[in-house]
Formats: structure tokens, C-alpha cells, sequence
């Protein structure tokens, strides 16, 4: 059995930035960088027998950002992006109702740590209506952490690795 939080609120702001670097010279003038930055504070509160608990929103990072270095001119797209966020609740109390009226506490709500990976993508245009793409994700193998309350109670350790894809893309 799950429980329904009561009242959530999520405020923040997004910002993006992406200069084509145009004014240097061929054949850099394809160059460009992007930036995004997402910022929020959101809460939950859930009423229990011994009160009402207020909590971080679930599966909300507070801090999001990207940053990319690229190349897109002609027939070529490529890109290098860094993707990073923050901690976040991942779960309350294993979701188990009885834990979550008795005992809810920060022993007891499980956060997943933060998390940086970077990213390449490589997009060649063969022409007006067929393309090819390589990807690969999480480059340098970073693990995902979680764990109860504080960083040092560790719950899971995931190893993910490296995921490489290639597609091909066709339009009538």
C-alpha cells in the first residue's frame, strides 16, 4: 500500500545559454557551446500520527547542468556535454505505510546521491532524407550511489557503465 502526500510546492528557474562561435575562422566557425542550469526547491508535507513531516519533493534534484562543446556545420553534428545533478529523495520509508505512520524520519528516507556523467553524440548527414548517429553515454563509467539518511549509510551501488548506440534515420 502506498500513501499520498498532502500539499507539494516547486519554484524555480531555468537558464540557458548557446553561442554559435561564428566568428572564427573556417572551418571552426561550426563550433558552439551550450549551458543550462536548472535550479528548484520543492517540498512535500504528509500528515502521520505523530504530526505533519515535511520532506523534500521526491525525484527532484535542486540543482541541474549541462554544459556542452560542439560542432555542427555541413554535414556534421558532434557534441562533448557534461550532465550533472544533485542529490534527491528517492523513496520514504521503503514506502511501507506502517513504517511511514510510525517512524518517519531521515534513518528511514532513502536519497539518491549526486550524479555527473559525460556524454558524446555524433550525427553525420548523408543527405536531405538519411543520417547516422553514434552515441555514447556515461564515458567515463560513473557509478549511481544511494543510501538512508546521510551518504556514509550506504543502499545501493549501481554500475551502469558505458552505453554506445548507432541509428540510422530515414525520412520520406
Amino acid at each position: 500500500t502506498y500513501v499520498n502526500t498532502d500539499d507539494s510546492d516547486v519554484d524555480g528557474f531555468e537558464l540557458n545559454i548557446f553561442r554559435e562561435l561564428d566568428m572564427l575562422p573556417e572551418p571552426f566557425d561550426g563550433l558552439f557551446l551550450s549551458m543550462n542550469i536548472t535550479k528548484t526547491d520543492g517540498n512535500s508535507s504528509l500528515t502521520v500520527d505523530s504530526g505533519t513531516v515535511t520532506f523534500p519533493f521526491r525525484k527532484l534534484s535542486e540543482d541541474v547542468s549541462n554544459i556542452s562543446i560542439g560542432y555542427d556545420k555541413n554535414k556534421f553534428d558532434i557534441r562533448l556535454s557534461a550532465v550533472s545533478r544533485s542529490p534527491y529523495l528517492d523513496y520514504l520509508a521503503d514506502d511501507d505505510i506502517e513504517t511511514v505512520q510510525e517512524d518517519l524520519d531521515n534513518n528511514n528516507i532513502r536519497y539518491t546521491d549526486d550524479h555527473t556523467q559525460l556524454d558524446f553524440n555524433l550525427k553525420y548527414k548523408i543527405n536531405e532524407q538519411m543520417s547516422v548517429k553514434f552515441d555514447i553515454s556515461n564515458i567515463t563509467d560513473e557509478p549511481e550511489f544511494y543510501y538512508w539518511g546521510t551518504p556514509n549509510r550506504l543502499s545501493q551501488y549501481d554500475e551502469y557503465g558505458r552505453t554506445y548506440s548507432i541509428g540510422i534515420r530515414y525520412n520520406l
